[in-house]
């Protein structure tokens, strides 16, 4: 397949573009061009994805079986794509946020749980609602907190710098919050 992955040299996209290239997929990657491709070979497009017609321009030429928009926080990030590619694509991915989950008390969330759609991410809640509306085959991931290689949030670190010098982890609340860690291979 030939995949587009919007971003493709931080974190999650390092991993996914060389987990996608591993298994013999075309990768194309768009970015700003800020750092090199995580894998040598790959096509790398530059430009801004908040520059809707600098993207359009760059992206209208090219064909794609697939698109991973692993950074879109907006739906204004993923409506140009939509627009270019409906109908030609098999398939999209985004990556959302559980953070879209309207608070419970019932945990874990699971995928039909209410969403709240005023919470700090309702541009992701928006843009899955939007991506159903389009008609197009997607899936939504909705993550809790990933860590791993080049993550570029000090969070876990902060934990594990505690770990390691035998200083005790804070816990929140009653010390019963339940949550899920997900590596990013």
């Amino acid at each position: 397949m030939r995949i587009l992955v919007m971003g493709g040299t931080r974190f999650i996209g390092v991993a996914l573009t060389r987990q996608l290239v591993a298994q013999g997929h075309e990768v194309v990657l768009f970015n700003r061009g800020n750092n090199p491709a995580p894998v040598a070979g790959i096509t790398q497009l530059q430009g801004d994805r908040k520059d809707t017609a600098a993207l359009k321009a760059t992206l209208s030429g090219e064909r794609f079986d697939a698109i991973f928009d692993n950074n879109g926080r907006e739906l204004s990030d993923t409506q140009p794509l939509v627009e270019l590619f409906k109908g030609q694509i098999q398939h999209f991915v985004y990556v959302s946020s559980a953070g879209v989950y309207l608070k419970s008390d019932q945990m874990p969330h699971i995928e039909g749980d209410a969403v709240d759609p005023n919470s700090r991410h309702k541009g992701k809640f928006q843009t899955e609602a939007y991506l159903a509306e389009q008609g197009i085959p997607f899936t939504a991931i909705r993550p809790v907190y990933i860590y791993g290689p080049q993550n570029y949030n000090d969070l876990e670190a902060w934990f594990f710098d505690r770990i390691a010098r035998d200083r005790p982890v804070p816990i929140p609340g009653d010390g019963m919050a339940l949550t899920q860690l997900g590596h990013v291979e």
